[in-house]
Formats: structure tokens, sequence, C-alpha cells
């Protein structure tokens, strides 16, 4: 294993989420979370659980990572990447659909990047259930 997925070993807890330059309110993120294990990934809370591997590139400026899923609903896709790690702070940009890497940490109307900060470790569960909707408005 690389030294940055050593380091990402664990649960995540998502803190803040902006999808195509929109940011998402905090009730929208409750139990939201990424646990990594090994090289495979749970992403969980936002309406469905997404399963996959991951890749990391270290020696890329900014660092790489890609999300390839094996299952839910994004099964047999893979996202690419960037991300920051910073201690316990987990920062990630992410193409949720076509070939085009993001280059920065932002997500601007239309760019189909997701901007996500991850802090390590469990968080409460916040907001009603009719606060929390993921981002295409379903219930979870």
């Amino acid at each position: 294993m690389n030294y940055d997925l050593d380091r990402l070993q664990g649960s995540w807890t998502v803190t803040a989420l902006e999808v195509d330059g929109q940011e998402m309110p905090a009730s929208m993120l409750a139990n939201a979370r990424i646990a990594i294990d090994g090289d495979r990934f749970t992403s969980t809370g936002m309406g469905a659980t997404y399963e996959g591997t991951v890749a990391i590139d270290e020696s890329k400026s900014p660092r790489q990572l890609n999300m390839k899923f094996d299952a839910g609903p994004e099964k047999g896709n893979t996202n690419l990447c960037i991300y920051e790690l910073d201690g316990d702070i987990w920062k990630i940009c992410i193409a949720t659909r076509g070939a085009v890497r993001p280059s920065s940490f932002t997500s601007t109307p239309g760019s189909g990047f997701a901007f996500e900060t991850l802090a390590r470790g469990e968080a409460p569960v916040a907001g009603t259930p009719q606060e929390r909707m993921n981002v295409f408005g379903e219930k979870w």
C-alpha cells in the first residue's frame, strides 16, 4: 500500500459538499460517510450505498484518485478525482461524469464536479427525515 492509502484507512464523515457549483445544506449531509478498508471503499448516506476500489497516484500534483464502482447505482463506472489529505481532513474533487479529471478543488455550474470535505470519524445524524434528501431530491 502507498502512504496516503494507509492514511485514508477508516471512516470519514462528509462535512461539506458542493455539486455543480451548488453548496448542499448541512442537513443533507447527515449520515453521509466514506469508509476505506484496504483498497476498498463504501460510500453511504446520500440515498444509496456505493462500493468499489480506490487507486491513488501520490506522484501527481494535485494528487490523483480513481474510484472504480463494482456495486450500487454506479456499478461499472470510474470517477476520476483529485484529493488533498491534511491530518484528519480529506478534500476530494470528483468528476461525476465524463473522462476529464478535475484540476482544482472547485465545482462550477455544469462542470459535473463534486467537491467534498470529509473529517475522520463518525458524526451524529442531523436534520429531520424531510431535510435529509440526497442531491437528486430522494429521501434517504
